[in-house]
């Protein structure tokens, strides 16, 4: 009776241990995915800064004249030459 008994506790620790590991694997591979998603998002973000960083360059070794002064004061500043005529609609 006491084998059988001890055979039964080493059947049902080994089943809790399966079932453990199992439920771990499960779980350390969906946040696996989860972080891997996470990762290429944040590629993907990384690369979109990179060409932001890159027009921002280009901006800055852009000549500093008289048109790229215009432009600024008519794109940042909403300024105009006071022969154009602007025309206001429901849009920005």
């Amino acid at each position: 009776m006491n084998g059988i008994l001890k055979n039964t506790f080493i059947r049902m620790a080994m089943l809790a241990l399966i079932l453990f590991f199992g439920i771990l694997f499960v779980t350390l591979r969906l946040e696996n995915n989860a972080l891997s998603a996470r990762a290429d998002d944040l590629r993907e973000e990384a690369e979109l800064l990179r060409e932001d960083i890159n027009e921002l360059k280009a901006d800055l070794d852009r000549p500093f004249d008289a048109e790229y002064i215009a432009e600024v004061a008519q794109e940042k500043l909403g300024l105009r030459y006071p022969q154009e005529v602007v025309f206001y609609t429901g849009e920005n």
